[in-house]
C-alpha cells in the first residue's frame, strides 16, 4: 500500500543508478526525459527524504507548487506566441496597409489578448494562496487546466495570423507550439485537472 512507499535522493554515480533511454520528444527539447532503472541501486538510511513510508505524501506535496509552474511556463509561452503574431501583424502589408488593420486580425489579437490575461489572472490567485500558506488545490487545479489549454488555442491563433510563415521554423511558433502541447499532459492531465476541481465542488 501506500504507507510502503518510501523517498530517496540516489546520486547518479550509485552503482545500479542506469538511464536506460533518452525519450525522442515532440518538443521540450532543452529539458531530457529518460528512463531511469534501478538495478540492485543500494543507498543508505541518511539519503532517505523524511519518514519511511511517507515517500507518497511527498512525491503528492509537490503538486500545488507544480501545477502553478506548469501554468505560470504555459502562460509564458502563450505569451510568446501572441506578441510574435502582434509584431508580425504590425509589419506585413496586405491590400495596402498592415494587417493588423483588418478586423478579423484584430479579432483574433483581441481574443488571444483576452484568453492570455485570464490564465494571468488564475496563476497570480493560485501562486498567492500557495505563498500565504493556504489551501489551494482546486485553484492550483484551474489555473493549470485553462492556462495549458488556453496556450495550445492562442499559439494556434499566432500560427493561423503568420499563415505559412507560422508553420516554418524560420518563425519560433512552430516550436511554441510542439513545446506547449505537453503542458496539457505533465503534472496531471487536463482530466485530472477537472476530477480534481470537481471533488472540490462536491
Amino acid at each position: 500500500g501506500k504507507r510502503g512507499i518510501s523517498a530517496f535522493l540516489v546520486p547518479t554515480a550509485t552503482p545500479g543508478y542506469v538511464v536506460a533511454r533518452l525519450e525522442d520528444k515532440m518538443g521540450q527539447h532543452a529539458s531530457d526525459t529518460a528512463q531511469i532503472v534501478f538495478e540492485r541501486c543500494r543507498v543508505p538510511v541518511a539519503n532517505r527524504l523524511g519518514d519511511e513510508g511517507q515517500g507518497l505524501k511527498i512525491a503528492l506535496s509537490g503538486l500545488e507548487g507544480g501545477r502553478i509552474g506548469i501554468a505560470a511556463q504555459s502562460l509564458g509561452m502563450a505569451r510568446a506566441a501572441f506578441e510574435a503574431a502582434l509584431a508580425y501583424s504590425k509589419e506585413r502589408i496586405a491590400f495596402g496597409q498592415p494587417i493588423f488593420e483588418h478586423q478579423a486580425v484584430q479579432f483574433r489579437l483581441a481574443e488571444m489578448a483576452t484568453q492570455i490575461e485570464a490564465a494571468r489572472q488564475l496563476i497570480h490567485h493560485a501562486a498567492s494562496l500557495k505563498d500565504a500558506g493556504r489551501p489551494c488545490l482546486k485553484e492550483a487545479a484551474m489555473a493549470k487546466l485553462f492556462a495549458s489549454e488556453m496556450a495550445e488555442r492562442v499559439c494556434s491563433a499566432a500560427i493561423q495570423t503568420l499563415g505559412g510563415y507560422g508553420y516554418v521554423s524560420d518563425f519560433p511558433l512552430e516550436r511554441i507550439y510542439r513545446d506547449v502541447r505537453v503542458c496539457q499532459i505533465y503534472e496531471g492531465t487536463s482530466d485530472v485537472q477537472k476530477i480534481l476541481i470537481g471533488r472540490a465542488l462536491a
